[in-house]
């Protein structure tokens, strides 16, 4: 599904084919020196819950989201996704490690702002994943009902090993089915200098190196400190990672579990998910969608 500016006529033609509504969202941000694009997806029905998403480095609001989206559009929820700072064809903002960790709160804030009132919950993938947790820690997302991240890094190293062990997994009949979403190149994300015109990065700090952005993504890992402040987290949160991750680990889920005692360290580990395919790995999603109206069974029964 190859985006535009904005989120484009696919999009809402995808929610279309759900009985879903597609909005588009534009908000200012003037702390990264721009405007963020995200997109409001609601339910046939009144929704039951809002569900704020914030993806991984490299990609946008809707890649590679879609399944989610549509588990949660059929549970009921509204999804609220949103360009990261520095990322989006349609958004104008500029990623710096100073600036960035305010992102997921300012979504929220422009989530609730024009939308109706309804309980947050809030997920996260890969260096949204991160953001979210680090949100979280700082007391900024207290309101939320729960939180859900996705393989969110504490330290992330990439080279050779990683990229092989990762391209296997586009073998896999979870990611070859994501082709009725993204086509078949639209499958393949963003890396190294390979389709930045539809995954831009833009930053402060960039030097022209391709690999680059990976060294600013390192540098922000190390100022959140996540692993040392995740013992702070009150909002009951679950983490799911996989042992077939080879860019973040399964122990790095095993430490921040071991370290959130507050929020009750939940931790699901899988077992053939890499870290590209987790927001579609038919495990990941369901554990996800349980877990989130796992705190509206009273609405439901209602």
């Amino acid at each position: 599904m190859k985006r535009v500016r904005g989120y484009g006529d696919r999009l809402s033609a995808w929610a279309a084919r759900l009985g879903a509504r597609a909005a588009d969202v534009r908000y200012p941000r003037p702390e990264a020196r721009g405007d963020v694009c995200a997109v409001r997806l609601l339910p046939p029905d009144a929704p039951r819950a809002r569900v704020l998403v914030a993806h991984g480095a490299g990609n946008d609001a809707v890649f590679p989201l879609l399944e989610l989206f549509g588990a949660l559009l059929g549970a009921g929820c509204e999804v609220f996704s949103f360009d990261v700072d520095g990322h989006g064809c349609g958004s104008t903002t500029v990623f710096a490690a100073d600036t960035v960790r305010g992102a997921v709160a300012a979504a929220a804030e422009a989530a609730e702002r024009d939308g109706a009132p309804l309980p947050l919950h809030v997920v996260g993938h890969s260096l949204g994943g991160s953001l979210v947790l680090d949100a979280l820690a700082s007391g900024a997302l207290d309101r939320a009902v729960s939180a859900v991240v996705l393989s969110a890094p504490v330290d992330v190293r990439i080279g050779a090993r990683t990229a092989v062990g990762e391209l296997r997994g586009f073998f896999r009949p979870a990611t070859l089915a994501q082709r009725r979403h993204y086509g078949l190149w639209g499958l393949v994300p963003a890396f190294g200098p390979v389709k930045r015109a539809a995954y831009p990065f833009r930053r402060t700090d960039a030097d022209g190196r391709a690999w680059s952005y990976v060294a600013a993504v390192q540098h922000l890992l190390a100022d959140m400190d996540l692993e040392r402040r995740a013992a702070g987290i009150a909002v009951p949160t679950l983490l799911i990672y996989s042992h077939n991750d080879w860019i973040v680990p399964n122990q790095q889920g095993q430490r921040l579990a071991a370290r959130m005692q507050r929020a009750g360290g939940n931790l699901r580990s899988l077992a053939t998910a890499t870290h590209y395919g987790l927001p579609f790995d038919p495990d990941a999603v369901a554990s996800t969608v349980r877990w989130i109206m796992g705190f509206h069974r009273d609405t439901a029964a209602a």
